[in-house]
């Protein structure tokens, strides 16, 4: 489905719509549809999926205010926040974002293995070969995995904007980030201490292998490679 037949299916859902939805569905559209910084090929994909999640809830009885807070405009105020920072809202892009983190980090330390190797040979002596714990690499992952959730939940834009507050949480796949506050911040926490214990703990039953420099500069390329041609291509 290109650009026109999405705006065209949105145009179409939306007169089915009764009145109280369609007013608050217009409120998101001209919201969305006048944010410059994301594409018209996104914006209609986010309506198309605004549009089709009222609809069917509409026929459970369940309004879109109750979907997505009193306020369309803090609603849309956050999920334009969410699409800035590339989060991830459906299950696909979910999926895709949780193999990213870990791939690009574990590509990236086989970049420091490969130079910290080299470095050897470089000042007169001999390749230094590299001796890997499978455990730490797992560890690893499971720590980049957190350390960009935190970042992107706690840094990430739109935290000061009070009217966004007003936004109900949902279920919603879609629903933007929550707000900062202590205890999801402390869960976080938590879920870094377990991560490294069972880091910890893998590193002392996994099994380690050795990497030779070059061996880890070919790792480190076809990590590069997969970044760019699988990871890369990613509208905004």
């Amino acid at each position: 489905m290109n650009t026109q037949e999405r705006a065209a299916r949105v145009e179409q859902l939306s007169q089915q719509m009764n009145q109280k939805n369609a007013a608050y569905f217009q409120e998101m559209s001209k919201y969305i549809r006048k944010e410059e910084e994301i594409s018209d090929v996104k914006k209609e994909e986010l309506l198309l999926y605004l549009v089709q999640k009222i609809c069917k809830h509409e026929r459970k009885g369940v309004n879109a205010d109750q979907l997505f807070g009193a306020s369309a405009a803090a609603y849309c105020t956050q999920l334009i926040d969410d699409v800035k920072m590339r989060r991830p809202r459906t299950l696909r892009e979910k999926i895709k974002y949780y193999i990213m983190i870990p791939w690009v980090t574990i590509t990236w330390v086989f970049f420091i293995f490969m130079i910290t190797g080299f470095f050897g040979k470089w000042f007169g002596g001999e390749l230094a070969n590299t001796t890997i714990n499978s455990g730490i690499l797992v560890l690893i992952a499971g720590l980049a995995i957190v350390f960009i959730e935190s970042i992107t939940r706690f840094l990430g834009p739109g935290q000061e904007d009070d009217g966004a507050k007003k936004a109900a949480p949902s279920s919603d796949p879609m629903q933007p980030r929550k707000f900062f506050d202590m205890r999801a911040f402390g869960i976080y926490i938590i879920i870094a201490l377990a991560v490294v214990a069972v880091g910890l703990l893998l590193n002392q039953i996994m099994p380690s292998f050795v990497v030779t420099p070059w061996q880890s500069l070919i790792i480190f390329i076809i990590g590069l490679l997969g970044q760019i041609f699988i990871f890369a291509r990613r509208s905004k």
